[in-house]
């Protein structure tokens, strides 16, 4: 049933209405509920304590809220799709956080080119502050990636994140940012990274977010933007990691999802020894990752059009929050 994206914001409003909810109600729905007024005719039919709550009122002030959001976002340059649209990425549908807890987003906003999303994504991760060697890593493989096809998917941030998505822009490839932050130029982070965003966009590129324009980051949003980046992909690159850095919430949801996951094995021993690589070793060890090297690079492909033949194939028999 599509629904209107001013409607779904409504009921995100809504104190105690989360993303479960919301499915749960619109599979309840039998009619289309396609404006404020159907909206409230039919929550009038809702039973529980959880909608008796929330009064005409409430629905009234929230999708003027909603509709707030959606005016302010369409004059900064920035769209909204759902969970309901045609352009939402099967794949995301799966995504899970790093419990494996089923967890997709079910409003997005955007800025740049949505068709990003009908290519298959590769994610590159890793820390703030990668060796010498991660840098150049980060490129080589992202530039690989990009030129065989792929959507390189990363969040932004300085250090391995840039390599993945400036590795993409060197070889004229496709990349998405998940932003823990609203849209707008003004509320980019890392403002570091401001220019390579606007670059991002103007290449082909892709800026996606949970967060209304105008929204700050904060430490959750950056938590959770990490289950995205791997529920768009097909597998996860990390590029160099501590064995507790932040990139592990990453790690975690690709382990969760049953996807693969590559961390890069480097051969010059000042590497070995640095800090943010320790994580790289003990994922390979631990055998939880495939040892990535350039004269590898063939069979991680091979692993990952596996993982992209095998995902079409159950897409139509996977869960979704509509099974839950």
């Amino acid at each position: 049933m599509p629904v209107p994206s001013e409607i779904i914001l409504t009921l995100k409003m809504l104190k105690g209405i989360g993303n479960k909810t919301i499915l749960k109600i619109f599979q309840q729905a039998k009619t289309d509920i396609n404006n404020l007024d159907e909206l409230i005719c039919f929550w009038a039919t809702l039973k529980g304590k959880t909608f008796e709550k929330v009064t005409e009122d409430d629905l009234v002030e929230a999708y003027q809220s909603a509709t707030r959001i959606i005016s302010n976002s369409a004059e900064h340059g920035v769209g909204i799709f759902t969970y309901f649209d045609g352009c939402y990425p099967d794949i995301l549908r799966q995504c899970s956080d790093e419990n494996g807890k089923l967890d997709p987003p079910i409003l997005l906003y955007y800025r740049g080119n949505l068709d990003a999303l009908k290519m298959p994504g590769v994610a590159v991760i890793g820390t703030r502050e990668p060796t010498e060697n991660g840098v150049k890593a980060g490129l080589y493989f992202s530039e690989q990636f990009a030129t065989k096809g792929y959507n390189i998917v990363s969040g932004l941030a300085i250090g391995c994140d840039t390599t993945g998505h400036k590795g993409a822009l060197q070889v004229g490839g496709i990349t998405t940012a998940f932003l823990a932050n609203g849209l707008d130029w003004d509320s980019i982070y890392p403002k570091e990274n401001l220019e390579l965003a606007k670059q991002i966009v103007a290449s082909n590129g892709l800026l996606l977010s949970e967060y209304p324009v105008g929204q700050s980051c904060g430490t959750y949003g950056l938590v959770a933007r990490d289950r995205l980046q791997a529920g768009l992909s097909l597998a996860t690159i990390v590029i160099q990691t501590g064995i507790s850095g932040g990139t592990m919430h990453a790690v975690n949801a690709t382990i969760a999802s049953k996807k693969p996951l590559f961390a890069v094995e480097y051969r010059n021993p000042t590497d070995w020894n640095h800090e943010k690589v320790q994580g790289n070793i003990k994922l390979i060890k631990d055998r939880a990752a495939h040892s990535l090297q350039s004269i590898n690079f063939g069979s991680a492909l091979e692993i990952i059009s596996a993982t992209k033949h095998n995902n079409t194939l159950c897409q139509s028999s996977e869960k979704t929050l509509f099974d839950l």
